[in-house]
């Protein structure tokens, strides 16, 4: 069993390619990676990242097209 690595809101940010803005919204939506608070610091697992953008991996628009001003819920 591999040890888990624990990402930074700012690390992921880069990692993702998005802004940490971006994660900060995502978390207050409940959209995006899951997360772990440890006092102040957000901390996001590889594992769980990994997982999220697998099950968010899409061969064609018409996978994750949406009528405008609908939101894209998190996959369970």
């Amino acid at each position: 069993m591999r040890e888990n690595t624990y990402l930074t809101t700012k690390t992921l940010a880069e990692y993702a390619h998005t802004s940490t803005r971006t994660l900060e919204r995502w978390r207050s939506e409940g959209v995006g990676p899951p997360f772990r608070k440890w006092g102040h610091k957000v901390l996001y697992s590889l594992d769980d990242v990994e997982a999220y953008l697998d099950a968010n991996r899409h061969d064609h628009t018409s996978q994750y097209a949406t009528k405008a001003g609908t939101k894209i819920k998190k996959p369970k």
